[in-house]
C-alpha cells in the first residue's frame, strides 16, 4: 500500500517537473502559468492513492517545483523516457529537494492512516502505524522509491508495522 502511494507520488512528481518554470515564492506570470499547469496535472488523478488530489497540496508542490528547479533544469530532466529515467537523471541533492517539497506539502501520515483504515485495518492499528512513521522515516521511504530502491526494506517501517499489528 505504501509502495503504491509512493509510485503515484513519484509519477506525478516527474510529470510536474516536466512542465515547470523558474521563480520562487513570488512566481512571475510565466512561471505561475507553468505551476498552474503542473497543479492541473497533479490533480487529474482523483484516486485515493494520489496525495496531490487536494488543491492546496498540488499548488504547494507545483509552486515549489517551479521555484526550485527552473525551466532549464526541468526540461533537461524530461527525456521522454518515463518517470524512472527522470529521477535517475537527478542528482542526489535534487532528489532530496523533491522529497523535501513533498514532505512540506503533503500530510503523508494522514494519508497512510486513511488508506490503512480504508483497507480494513482497525483504526487503532492504522493510527499506530501512521504515528510511528515520523518525517525522517517518511522521507527515507519517499527517497527509496524515487531512487529505485524497495521502500518496504526500511527497517523503521517494518518495526512500526510489526509493533502496531502484534502489540
Amino acid at each position: 500500500m505504501l509502495k503504491k502511494m509512493g509510485l503515484a507520488v513519484l509519477a506525478l512528481a516527474l510529470l510536474a517537473a516536466a512542465c515547470g518554470g523558474d521563480g520562487g515564492g513570488g512566481l512571475d506570470a510565466a512561471a505561475q502559468a507553468k505551476a498552474d499547469e503542473i497543479k492541473t496535472e497533479l490533480m487529474a488523478d482523483t484516486s485515493a492513492e494520489n496525495p496531490f488530489a487536494d488543491e492546496a497540496a498540488a499548488s504547494c508542490f507545483a509552486d515549489g517545483l517551479v521555484g526550485e528547479f527552473g525551466v532549464d533544469r526541468i526540461n533537461e530532466l524530461d527525456s521522454g523516457a518515463g518517470v524512472e529515467e527522470g529521477f535517475a537523471n537527478m542528482t542526489a541533492a535534487e532528489q532530496e529537494t523533491v522529497a523535501d517539497l513533498a514532505m512540506d506539502c503533503i500530510d503523508f501520515q494522514g494519508i497512510i492512516k486513511e488508506q490503512m483504515a480504508a483497507s480494513g485495518l482497525p483504526e487503532e492499528q492504522a493510527t499506530c502505524v501512521a504515528d510511528a512513521l515520523n518525517d525522517d522515516v517518511l522521507k527515507a521511504l519517499f527517497l527509496a522509491q524515487i531512487r529505485g530502491e524497495d521502500p518496504t526494506e526500511n527497517e523503521a517501517l517494518m518495526t512500526a508495522v510489526l509493533s502496531c499489528l502484534t502489540g
